[in-house]
């Protein structure tokens, strides 16, 4: 179809057509009907010879917290025999108007040209890239083509995380056990239990050689699955606590909890008050996994679940709930009820605005902005990580 010049220059060219009918000058005619023709020509060429090309994102990082950009690579590639035209390409972005480029003629045959932008993001959440919507210009910029490359990515804007050093989770009487369970977790056999004889199918690599010899038959050495602490962090999602920014904050706890959690090597999950959690992890890799669950994290209930908090170990509550921040009374009450070794309250409302300070006492801690947690964090640990 004509752009917005071709649709002025096929307009034009037809009231020069006109005017020479009605006055007879056949130098009107001429450049009436030259301008109708390259309009026409130039439809006609995007029509019969649109682009061939295939477009790849690569996103660096594939995760960011909410605030920074993201960069988003292209890589283009023409697949036709011939050099394409001008192009404008535009990248949908779900809740934003999108990204647009304009791209230089690419080379023909397998040519191809990298391009990059930067996505900003304001909060958390799951973003979708795509579709690449293309606009085929012809060299006069009198007429376009449109078509779209179905091709779509996932950007998660997680939680902004602070940095902590690692935290030991004390294991309790709660081993993590079940070949399967340790499997998946990234365990080892690491505590020797004792011996036992030898059957088809054993390491040969656990054989205990001295005591095989004193005993006349193979003895396997045998070992109990090693204790690792676990941790579950819970999210008071109960209103007030089920407002995007309370949320904001304390998923933010959450998550660089979570982090120094994995980076020790202990297994943690994160669990919401109405019955919202991620399965019970372990190790660098599946923080991943955590953060897009804070980022999906949405709304809340009034109720509190009666499984939460689900299996054992440590359990670190979250709350951005003025009263329990306020009230020794409803802060006992929640750590009860939620086995909650040390209750963290968000001033979720003034949160990063600097006009209040953050407090600790023994089994509570209150934060009132970001980049608190690690030093508050040290007067409230003793009892998570210091037993």
């Amino acid at each position: 179809m004509p752009t917005r010049a071709g649709w002025g220059v096929l307009i034009g060219g037809s009231g020069f057509v006109v005017a020479g009918r009605l006055f007879g000058a056949i130098e009107f005619l001429v450049v009436g009907l030259g301008a109708v023709g390259a309009v026409i020509i130039a439809v006609l060429m995007r029509s019969m010879v649109p682009s061939r090309v295939t477009i790849t994102r690569q996103l660096t990082p594939p995760q960011v917290p909410a605030g920074e950009p993201a960069r988003i690579d292209l890589e283009i590639v023409n697949h036709a025999p011939y050099r394409t035209p001008v192009m404008t390409l535009h990248d949908a972005v779900s809740g934003s108007r999108g990204v647009t480029l304009s791209l230089a003629p690419v080379a023909r045959n397998g040519g191809r040209v990298h391009g990059a932008y930067r996505l900003p993001t304001t909060r958390r959440g799951v973003l979708t890239l795509g579709p690449i919507r293309i606009e085929d210009t012809d060299g006069l910029g009198l007429a376009r083509r449109r078509h779209h490359l179905e091709t779509r990515v996932r950007l998660v804007v997680h939680p902004p995380i602070e940095s902590l050093p690692p935290l030991r989770i004390p294991a309790g009487d709660d081993p993590l056990i079940g070949e399967d369970l340790r499997q998946s977790l990234g365990l080892s056999d690491e505590e020797f239990d004792g011996l036992r004889e030898y059957v088809p199918g054993d390491d040969l690599r656990k054989i205990h050689w001295p005591s095989s010899a004193r005993h006349g038959e193979l003895q396997v050495r045998q070992f109990r699955p090693p204790r690792h602490g676990r941790l579950s962090l819970v999210i008071d999602t109960r209103p007030p606590g089920d407002a995007a920014t309370a949320i904001d904050a304390t998923a933010s706890i959450a998550g660089s909890i979570a982090a120094a959690v994995l980076e020790s090597g202990d297994a943690t999950r994160i669990e919401t008050t109405d019955g919202r959690t991620t399965p019970l992890v372990t190790g660098m890799a599946s923080l991943d996994g955590l953060l897009e669950f804070l980022a999906l994290l949405d709304g809340g209930s009034e109720r509190l679940h009666p499984a939460v908090p689900s299996g054992g170990g440590t359990v670190v509550a979250i709350s951005a709930d003025p009263d329990i921040a306020s009230d020794a009374g409803s802060r006992r009450r929640l750590a009860t009820r939620l086995r909650a070794t040390v209750v963290i309250t968000v001033d979720a409302l003034a949160w990063g605005t600097g006009t209040a300070a953050p407090r600790s006492a023994g089994d509570w801690i209150h934060l009132t902005g970001p980049g608190q947690l690690a030093t508050n964090w040290n007067l409230g640990s003793r009892r998570v990580v210091g037993q």
